[in-house]
């Protein structure tokens, strides 16, 4: 299949333009015909071109959306139209996958497709010493070690709350389903998956319900932390008496250690208190299934990241790092939010930060309405930790927050200057660079 690079996988209910819908997506097209791709990122608002060229990857060792691309068509900054294949193993194919716009105007992509298929799921919600998985060790027969987790796991993503009094981890996994566990449907009693032609999908819920809907909970918790990482500022700059000024201290001093453990366990209770008890389990088309966060409304609940990849084979160094990190410096590194932790199969494209090698990625969230700048206030602790240690050997999404470090960066992509090279050919007058690629690569003023 060939696809325009501006088409977007799948609803952006955020374009500009107003005329992103599902029936012009790319994911809807290609199911009504009979395929699919094997796997997605956490949420599919995004162009075809834009998740390409950033790197972006879902939550899967066994399965990659790089892995399907078979065909890229640019325009460079010479103006030349340029076609590219994986068939022919150009040097050009491998750096135009990952290419940040750097080569030039993406305007359409080749995909070899599979058949559309549906998973089955589940979520816990657990204490993080007892969610089955040896976060911080090498694991053992009863139970996995985290890379072992992955590696073993077809689809999988990590919520970890690193709170005190709150210490909890999420666990989403997923497989394809298999024709076993496919059951008919009961319409009178809403059971059962039905069968692969008349399939009944139970949806993953991000939110619990209230009111018979998410919506209440997700605009509730969006409020709690627009108030949590504004107020303080806020009131700083009002004249208040001196007994509003020390009921704010008071607050403030019992925030992280009393109020923001109890909203946290109240939205995100574990499973034998939630209700009804038990992990959320979960059937659905691959389509809506594997974008676990695409309904979480961008408004409501806005978040922002930093995304670190690392080799999957030093996972329990990388957790170990940041439990230090958490018990150490408390509140100012665990916030109020979650940080996501899941994994990518190693890609053939040359600046794709999983280039020849699985990885662990670590996703630190800031709520967008929080005062203050994340990459400034926030997230330096977490690249310095992870940085100083070299054998981490880190990589950063290049769609998200990522520190200015250029000779740094070059030290972790083998075709680093390969790449640097074929982006001065197809772009001597550097048309399609921008400030921001100049100064996070390093890129000279032609």
């Amino acid at each position: 299949m060939t696809v325009e690079a501006g088409c977007h996988l799948g609803r952006d209910p955020y374009d500009p333009s107003g005329t992103s819908n599902w029936i012009n997506s790319l994911l809807y097209q290609i199911d009504q015909a009979g395929f699919a791709v094997p796997d997605l990122g956490g949420i599919i608002h995004q162009t075809v071109g834009g998740f390409l060229s950033t790197g972006s990857a879902g939550g899967s060792i066994q399965h990659a959306f790089d892995d399907q691309v078979i065909g890229i068509r640019l325009i460079d900054g010479t103006g030349e139209i340029r076609e590219f294949t994986r068939e022919s193993g150009s040097d050009e194919f491998f750096a135009a996958g990952v290419s940040m716009g750097l080569l030039g105007v993406i305007t359409s992509v080749t995909i070899q497709l599979i058949d559309k298929f549906d998973i089955i799921g589940s979520q816990s919600t657990l204490p993080v010493d007892d969610c089955g998985i040896d976060l911080f060790g090498t694991g053992n027969a009863d139970m996995p070690g985290i890379e072992s987790f992955f590696r073993t796991t077809e689809y999988a993503r990590l919520m970890w709350w690193p709170q005190r009094k709150v210490e909890k981890m999420v666990v989403w996994k997923a497989r394809k389903m298999k024709p076993d566990d496919y059951t008919p449907y009961n319409p009178r009693t809403k059971k059962g998956t039905g069968m692969p032609n008349s399939f009944h999908p139970q949806p993953y819920l991000e939110f619990f319900k209230f009111h018979g809907n998410q919506l209440s909970a997700e605009a509730a918790g969006g409020i709690f932390y627009s108030i949590a990482g504004n107020w303080l500022n806020a009131f700083q700059k009002l004249k208040l008496s001196w007994i509003v000024r020390l009921l704010m201290r008071i607050v403030t001093w019992l925030y992280p250690s009393h109020i923001l453990p109890v909203v946290i366990n109240m939205f995100n209770p574990i499973d034998s208190e939630s209700n009804p008890p038990g992990p959320q389990v979960f059937w659905d088309t691959w389509w809506d299934g594997l974008p676990m966060d695409n309904k979480v409304d961008d408004k409501l609940v806005p978040v922002k990241f930093t995304e670190i990849w690392i080799p999957l084979e030093k996972s329990m160094e990388v957790m170990v790092a940041l439990r230090g990190l958490y018990e150490k410096s408390g509140y100012s590194a665990a916030g109020s939010f979650s940080c996501e932790i899941y994994s990518a199969k190693k890609s053939d494209f040359w600046m794709s930060p999983s280039y020849n090698r699985d990885v662990i990625r670590v996703d630190v969230f800031w709520f967008g309405y929080n005062y203050g700048d994340p990459a400034k206030d926030y997230y330096p602790q977490f690249w310095k930790l992870l940085m100083e240690n070299k054998d981490l050997n880190c990589r950063f999404h290049w769609g998200k927050y990522m520190p200015i470090n250029p000779e740094y960066l070059k030290a972790q992509y083998p075709k680093w200057e390969a790449f640097m090279r074929l982006r001065e050919k197809m772009d001597p007058d550097q048309i399609v660079v921008t400030e921001y690629w100049r100064e996070r690569l390093g890129i000279p003023v032609a």
